[in-house]
């Protein structure tokens, strides 16, 4: 009894870990200001409307194959980005997988082969030159080499771009109007900050009329005034042509009728009497600000006022609806949670089926089921984001198919009740979250489906009968190796345990196959719908059936005596 007691001591402790906010567990640095406003501000990157916080992750894991920056989250590390005019680009977040780059560059090879903005900058111009000449090339004539320059001098442009996102809110000296009249008419105090390219943009009728009449008189006839407002408009112009299409689209407008998300700096390109726009420009310009001062209401109501003006122009509202979703959905951090308790359980289990203690294996069943909650939470919340089915892409394939694993084991211990199932689950569960986690590296996990998989019909059968299939497979692998382990290290073990592996074994083994040759045939109807040909030979179908066959030929050589017991789990194996 007081064991139990203690076991469940622990285990509330456990739980109660896992109910603290992500954001306090993730900070080793704390922000100016608390970000959560910022987090669900929606921006428009690579086709999809996301949350600031998603696009924080998906460019940071773009750049450094990483999530986070020095114990700082992704989020954290962008508003630094973004708001720090001062700030040292000294952090190793640039990959370069290829050597040849690194030489090619003139660098020092790091040890783990990220280098920092500071480090690449310098040579800058030269990795722009050799990606011009590798983006001559045809796809198929570029080398390994030439690709990862390219794709090295896309992230780089990219966070340079990001990093001159909010530069019109920063003063700038060079700013400052030379002429005494001229400050008076533009409300320059010198005494104060010099002003930024926003504050002189927001006086801007002053210099309507200075700058026409200069047309009409020779620049040697220009009085002082006239040749700083002259200066002054230049610096303006080519600010404003310099910064154009940048990659931080926080705001969609219409200036023709469709809807075209723009930077910053692009609003102050075009010319709107939109009220809205100027009010929503002035939140853009307060944000950098209210994040140096620390000022948090100035932070929260600049950045609510964005989102609120983003959800209300866009014109798909799905994605107006589902940006904070998304946000929460990020800080919640399901899967990795339910990782940690999936393998806790596992252990358990382990440990449990070992010794035979009861008492570890309810533990398991406690560790084990809230993981499959948060892991089946995480994809219903991503089908809300999406509003998809679970299966769009490698990383929600094995989401998907690592929560049917969780679901079978489940399932094949309430039936059998020998701590086999839990161990299964716990196995299954952890793994196939980690080879998920290998997937993340690619950036957005929720990017729009490509055009061949935009059917909703198609991806709710032929895709998860598949993947249920394949679930059916890989748990029936597992119990390969189970059984072949009991039957190596225990041959003289309960011939009753021995055989209840076996059942399950054969069990899964017939519903993977099932589901298999389902989907199978499912894909081969998409195929003729969407080519006019049922079967092509592609490397997908040709996989696809060699799982088919080879569980099918395990099936019929086991009943035509071919291979006995042992051979059928060399071939789950």
């Amino acid at each position: 009894m007081m064991q139990g007691r203690r076991v469940s001591q622990g285990l509330i402790l456990v739980l109660c870990l896992f109910a603290v906010p992500a954001t306090a567990l993730d900070e080793t640095r704390v922000p100016s200001v608390d970000l959560g406003a910022l987090a669900g501000v929606p921006i428009l990157y690579n086709g999809r409307v996301m949350p600031m916080d998603s696009f924080a992750r998906a460019v940071l894991l773009q750049f450094s194959g990483r999530n986070r920056v020095e114990g700082r989250s992704a989020l954290h590390w962008l508003a630094e980005v973004l708001f720090q005019r001062d700030r040292e680009d000294g952090e190793r977040i640039i990959l370069i997988n290829h050597p040849d780059v690194v030489t090619a560059l003139g660098l020092e090879k790091e040890k783990r082969r990220r280098y920092s903005i500071g480090q690449l900058y310098p040579v800058f111009s030269q990795l722009a030159e050799l990606a011009q000449k590798a983006g001559a090339l045809s796809p198929e004539e570029r080398s390994l080499v030439e690709k990862e320059l390219l794709r090295v001098f896309a992230n780089v442009d990219l966070y340079l771009q990001i990093r001159a996102s909010f530069s019109f809110a920063f003063p700038d000296i060079q700013l400052i109007p030379q002429d005494e009249a001229l400050r008076e008419r533009l409300q320059v105090n010198i005494d104060g900050n010099p002003p930024s390219y926003a504050d002189l943009f927001f006086h801007v009728e002053e210099f309507k009329d200075l700058i026409p009449a200069l047309e009409s008189k020779a620049p040697e006839s220009w009085s002082e005034m006239e040749m700083e407002a002259f200066r002054l408009s230049s610096m303006l112009f080519e600010e404003s042509r310099r910064h154009r299409n940048l990659g931080v689209t926080l705001l969609p407008a219409d200036p023709h009728g469709d809807e075209v998300w723009l930077s910053g700096w692009d609003l102050f390109s075009i010319r709107f009497e939109d009220p809205d726009l100027r009010e929503v420009i002035r939140a853009l310009v307060a944000l950098p600000g209210a994040y140096a001062e620390g000022n948090q209401p100035a932070f929260d109501q600049a950045a609510e006022k964005i989102s609120a003006f983003s959800r209300h122009r866009m014109s798909d509202r799905r994605a107006a609806r589902w940006t904070s979703l998304e946000a929460r959905y990020n800080q919640w951090n399901c899967f990795s949670r339910a990782g940690l308790l999936y393998f806790l359980g596992f252990l358990a289990a382990f440990v449990g089926c070992l010794a035979g203690f009861r008492v570890v294996k309810m533990v398991a069943w406690f560790l084990i089921l809230p993981a499959f909650v948060l892991h089946g939470g995480g994809i219903v919340l991503r089908m809300l984001i999406m509003g998809r089915p679970p299966v769009t892409n490698l990383y929600a394939t094995f989401l998907f198919v690592g929560v049917m694993v969780v679901l079978l084991g489940l399932i094949l211990e309430r039936v059998q009740k020998t701590g086999l199932g839990l161990l299964l689950s716990g196995f299954g569960g952890f793994s196939l979250l980690m080879i998920a986690q290998r997937f993340i590296v690619n950036g957005d996990t929720m990017e729009k489906v490509v055009a061949v998989l935009n059917s909703n019909f198609w991806l709710s059968t032929h895709v998860l009968a598949i993947t249920t299939g394949y679930a059916g497979c890989f748990l029936a692998g597992i119990l390969g190796h189970v059984y072949l382990l009991v039957c190596i290290f225990s041959p003289l073990g309960k011939a009753e345990t021995i055989q209840g592996i076996y059942r399950a074994m054969v069990g899964i083994l017939a519903f993977g196959l099932i589901f298999s040759f389902l989907g199978t045939m499912l894909g081969g109807i998409w195929a003729d719908q969407s080519w006019g040909r049922f079967w092509g030979w592609d490397p997908k179908e040709n996989g696809a059936l060699l799982i088919v066959l080879w569980s099918a030929i395990l099936f019929h050589a086991r009943l035509d005596g071919m291979i006995g017991d042992r051979g059928l789990a060399a071939g789950c194996v």
